[in-house]
Formats: structure tokens, C-alpha cells, sequence
């Protein structure tokens, strides 16, 4: 285990869990059996979501001995007059069981007629980009195809974690051993301090879905990117729920990782590297123009640097990337500069995927809050439309009206 993959773990604790939301609305209908049998047919491009957390005082990941499929998948029905995004906040006030490997999917239904969603929750520290990529990457295919009968013949390579002086020996350097168990210890006191002195934190979440074409109507008159304009209509989601929650108005430091091309990383999955950057969102703007020309100007040093990725290259990596790379952007949390804000944007396939013969209509993403965190804004764009999606501390209640009355000023504006 790194020493990032500890620092992230050590976020996670009974009374204010971290973890990630993946929420994929279908239309056409998968069977819990189909699901079951798709993830055992796939899982194997995923190999850490059978493995666990074991291992002191050096934490590692070891194949979970009793690890089954069908044990991490569920389903359930919503309560007349339930809406989902009161299940996910109860949902995400729930920690991963850490005896098993760190995430679970469930078929949710009753949202609406011929509709169910796929909801899978993990841990951020399973997933980082190069060897370990999100299990949701693997399940969705770009045509419609019968899932069939799978048969899980996997076996586990390695139930125990290796002794210190094993792993002195395999790899010949006693002071790194030391280090990384040193690390390893402090990570998990770190964890056991938190976990007593937290108190419950509540997760409350919202959404908004907006066209992709209308953003590039503001995008072209404003000359900025489309990164620009969600950045600020995020911006004036958080400036209204900081006035309808009676909170102090002031510029947050933002977490906003981003995408990065460096050659040593090219042959990861995902061909980059995410990185932190952190941004002063003009919260304190009064009007929408002002905030997307404060925010444009605040992104174009590192637009002009030549360093970021171009977005085709996002959008065309092989499977279904969002998750890897939202899991990734949670993981610059380990970064460690304070921040009250966290924006995650990653653009996600154009044309359209399929799960089984189920065809994914919409795509949600959520992110608990972790530390000092308030609010946690989590993008994704599929298919010509975009999700805006939020966790935060407090109550919700204008969310989707305060983006929506934004972009409608944008493009008035344009």
C-alpha cells in the first residue's frame, strides 16, 4: 500500500464515512442475476475490488479468502414518495465494511416506470489510475449484448500479509521497510484518533443536469473553455446554498484537481496524471458574467501551460472512464492544503454504453466530504448533457434552481 493509499484510508471512519457515489440511471432492465454475472465475467480487469485492508503495522491490499460477487450486490425498492437522492444521503452516512473489499453495488428501483439505477459505492484509495482501475470502467460496453452465465473459478494468490523481515528481504532495502511501516502505523492511529473524536456529519445531496451545447453558446461568447463555465455555475450553486444555510459569504479555497500529461505516466490507464490545484472561487461576484470572467481568468495560466488534456483525450480512453478518473480526483485530498470546497470535472463518452441490453441514460457522481471540507461538487458529462452533482454539511434546498437561474443568465448575457 502507498503511502497516499493510507493517508486516504485514515479519511474513512464509523462516524463520518468517505467514500464515492456512482450513480448510473438505465432504461431496459438488468436482473440482480445478470448484474452478478457481468461483474464476475469483468472483475478481473478490476482486481483490487476483490482485495482488502489487512495487515499491521504495515497496511496492504490481500485477496479477500471469502471474497463472493454476489455478496456485494444488492437491491432494493424506494418507498412510495422516497426520491433517490434522500436514499443516497442516507446511503453515504453508511461506512464500507472493512472487512471485505470496499465497495458494494446496488439495483435501485422505483425511481420511475421502465427506469432503475446502478448505484456503486467505493473507497477512492482502490482505484489510482495505473494498475487498479474502477470495476464500473469494465462493465459497460458500447452495443447491447445478453449478459450470459458466468462462472467464477477465481482463487485467491495471497490471504496473508507478508512478515516484516519477508519484505526486507524482497526488496533489499531496510530503511524503506521501516519508513513505509512507520507510515503505515501513523496512518492507522491517525484513523483511530479521528474515528473517536468525530462527530456524525451529515451528507446531504443534490443535482442538475444541463446541455452541453447551451454551455458552448456561453463558452464562445465569453472565450473561455467549458471547464470555465461549470466551474462557475458550481461557483453560484455554493454561493446560494451558503446564503440559504445563514453561512458567512466569502471566496472558499476550492480543491480542483486536473488532468495533466507528463511521459513518464502515459502508459497508466488513464495515459495522465491528476493533479491538485486549488482555486479562490469568486463566491463574492455579484453578478454571473463577473464570476465566469474572475474563474477564466484564475484557469487560463494553466490552460496556456500546455500541460493539461486536451478533453477528446479524456473522452476517448477505452471502457467507461468517468469513475476511474473522479475516484483519482478524489485521491489529490492527500495533497493536504486546506480547503472548504471540492470541484471534480471529468467529461465522460459522447456515444452512448450499455450494460447488458440496458442502456445507460444518465450519469451521477457523488463524493462525500472529508476533513474541513463543506460542499463537494462532482461533474460528469455523457452523451450531450452534464450532471452536476453535490455533497455538502448542510441542506440542499436550491440547487438545481440556482444553476439553472446562472446559465440562464450566461447565455442571456452571450
Amino acid at each position: 500500500m502507498t503511502v497516499t493509499e493510507a493517508a486516504l484510508l485514515a479519511r474513512d471512519q464509523q462516524s463520518q464515512p468517505w467514500q464515492q457515489a456512482f450513480v448510473t440511471v438505465l432504461s431496459g432492465g438488468i436482473t440482480r442475476a445478470e448484474l452478478i454475472d457481468r461483474v464476475t465475467d469483468r472483475i478481473e480487469y478490476a482486481p483490487r475490488f476483490r482485495r482488502l485492508v489487512a495487515g499491521w503495522p504495515i497496511p496492504g491490499w490481500v485477496d479477500d479468502t471469502n471474497f463472493s460477487v454476489a455478496g456485494h450486490v444488492r437491491e432494493t425498492t424506494l418507498e412510495p414518495g422516497q426520491r433517490l437522492e434522500e436514499w443516497l444521503s442516507a446511503r453515504l452516512a453508511v461506512g464500507l465494511d472493512r472487512e471485505h473489499p470496499l465497495w458494494e453495488a446496488t439495483l435501485v428501483h422505483g425511481i420511475a416506470p421502465g427506469t432503475q439505477a446502478l448505484v456503486v459505492c467505493s473507497h477512492p484509495a482502490l482505484v489510482d489510475g495505473y494498475d487498479n482501475v474502477h470495476l464500473l470502467q469494465e462493465l459497460f460496453d458500447e452495443h447491447p449484448e445478453t449478459i450470459g452465465e458466468a462462472t467464477d473459478d477465481w482463487q485467491p494468490t495471497q490471504a496473508e500479509m507478508p512478515g516484516i523481515a519477508d519484505v526486507v528481504g524482497a526488496i533489499g532495502d531496510p530503511l524503506r521497510i521501516v519508513t513505509g511501516a512507520a507510515t503505515g502505523l501513523i496512518g492507522m492511529m491517525e484513523n483511530v484518533v479521528r474515528t473517536l473524536a468525530a462527530a456524525p456529519r451529515p451528507q446531504h445531496v443534490a443535482g442538475v443536469e444541463v446541455d452541453l451545447d447551451v454551455l458552448g453558446v456561453v463558452r464562445d461568447a465569453f472565450g473561455c473553455t467549458t471547464h470555465d463555465v461549470l466551474v462557475s455555475l458550481a461557483t453560484a450553486g455554493i454561493r446560494g446554498w451558503l446564503i440559504d444555510n445563514g453561512r458567512e459569504l466569502a471566496d472558499p479555497v476550492a480543491l480542483v484537481p486536473l488532468a495533466v500529461g507528463e511521459p513518464a505516466v502515459l502508459e497508466s490507464a488513464i495515459g495522465c496524471r491528476i493533479a491538485p490545484s486549488w482555486l479562490g472561487l469568486p463566491v463574492l461576484a455579484t453578478s454571473p458574467g463577473d464570476r465566469l470572467r474572475t474563474v477564466a481568468t484564475l484557469t487560463r495560466a494553466r490552460t496556456d501551460s500546455g500541460v493539461s488534456v486536451p478533453v477528446p483525450d479524456l473522452t476517448g480512453l477505452a471502457g467507461f472512464a468517468p469513475p476511474t478518473l473522479h475516484s483519482v480526483a478524489a485521491g489529490t485530498v492527500a495533497a493536504g492544503r486546506p480547503h472548504t470546497v471540492v470541484v471534480s470535472n471529468v467529461p465522460g463518452p459522447t456515444g452512448e454504453r450499455f450494460l447488458g441490453r440496458a442502456r445507460l441514460r444518465q450519469v451521477h457522481a457523488l463524493t462525500s466530504t472529508t476533513d474541513d471540507e463543506q460542499i463537494s461538487v462532482t461533474i460528469t458529462s455523457y452523451r450531450g448533457r452534464v450532471t452536476l452533482d453535490v455533497t455538502a454539511v448542510a441542506p440542499l434546498r436550491r440547487w438545481a434552481r440556482d444553476i439553472s437561474d446562472e446559465l440562464g443568465a450566461l447565455r442571456a448575457e452571450a
